[in-house]
């Protein structure tokens, strides 16, 4: 169990030791991964990363295609059922054929020792359940999907998922986790009396009790352990330390690039497919509306007269010269096919990175 303990500090932390300076200047080197994301998230599913400075008040744009999409939230669905299939443990607890080789006297110990395994198992896969981790997962392949990173915290209640824009991270060549900060808003309310004086100066009556804090918390691995620190109000309010084997955090990444501190998405790699997929369907769509608007053009030289026309009922006799009416065509059909058989191309492939029904065989 890691040791925690609830600090102050004397002063006041300078801000070029802070945790807030550090993590803004972490999040420059982020700013690049961030915009690759928004940008998948645009032809997908906007709500998985919005923009900065978005609320829930906000309006996403829905894209003129739902293959992005249908084709993560299917690849998502897959994933998970592949990571925690339904009714049997995703993971199989084992002895060693040594240590069976140790008690072949008993034959009866092995049969004990298969059925107690069998227990753990399931008593994982039951707090699995309670815990609703399976919705937690779903979220974070979703990211990993889209955005290519996540950060995992495993917590009494069950995971927490924080999305790229929430933390930043430092890795060394090798990939190994070297410091990790988030960023997160907390309530004064949360806090204990004696923290939450010093974090506003005891001036509790003089703070909006509905605006909330920015905590910062700060992730360094040291050469036999993680040592981790939390700031609020650029104060020290927490310190605790872990195991390098017993750290409750996890980097994901989707598809991992030596060197770099943040992983590539899977939406990325057919990004161009789905702008050109965006394009065409929005191009078919309003050049659609536009050939399905209909209007009957009549010579002002003619004999013809559009109140009658327009008055005549269906199947009625009218007087008039048929050479005096016209109807408005756009005569884009040529145009149209070309970039419908293209809009299909990119689909099938689009089914097929994304593992749609429609292209499995």
């Amino acid at each position: 169990m890691p040791t925690e303990r609830y600090v102050l500090s004397d002063k006041i932390i300078e801000d070029k030791s802070s945790i807030q300076s550090q993590y803004n200047k972490l999040e420059i080197n982020r700013e690049t991964y961030l915009a690759r994301a928004r940008d998948c998230a645009k032809l997908t599913i906007p709500t998985l990363f919005p923009d900065t400075g978005e609320s829930e008040a906000t309006e996403y744009k829905t894209p003129y295609q739902s293959i992005g999409a249908r084709g993560v939230m299917n690849l998502a669905s897959k994933l998970m059922l592949a990571l925690f299939p339904p009714h049997s443990p995703f993971f199989r607890l084992s002895v060693d054929d040594l240590v069976y080789k140790q008690i072949q006297g008993d034959p009866q110990q092995k049969t004990i020792i298969e059925d107690g395994l069998q227990k753990i198992e399931k008593a994982v896969m039951d707090n699995l359940e309670v815990t609703n981790d399976r919705v937690a997962v779903y979220e974070c392949l979703k990211q990993l999907l889209v955005s290519g990173n996540c950060l995992l915290r495993l917590t009494d209640k069950g995971l927490r998922v924080y999305r790229l824009n929430n933390y930043v991270i430092k890795r060394d060549p090798q990939g190994s986790v070297l410091k990790i900060i988030i960023k997160e808003s907390l309530s004064p309310a949360t806090l204990p009396d004696k923290i939450r004086k010093a974090v506003l100066e005891n001036k509790e009556e003089d703070y909006d009790k509905d605006k909330d804090l920015d905590l910062y918390t700060c992730i360094i691995r040291e050469p036999k352990r993680y040592s981790v620190m939390q700031e609020c109000n650029k104060k020290i309010i927490l310190q605790s330390e872990y195991k390098l084997d017993q750290l409750p955090y996890i980097a994901l990444r989707f598809n991992r690039v030596d060197g770099m501190d943040y992983g590539r998405s899977h939406c990325e790699a057919y990004l161009g497919d789905l702008k050109s997929l965006e394009g065409l369907t929005r191009a078919i769509l309003e050049g659609s509306s536009a050939s399905a608007k209909m209007l009957f053009l009549l010579s002002p030289s003619g004999v013809t007269r559009a109140s009658t026309l327009a008055k005549a009922p269906n199947g009625a006799i009218v007087e008039g010269n048929s050479g005096d009416v016209t109807v408005l065509q756009a005569n884009k059909f040529a145009d149209f096919r070309v970039a419908f058989e293209t809009m299909n191309r990119i689909e099938q492939r689009l089914l097929f990175a994304f593992l749609l029904n429609a292209s499995v065989q």
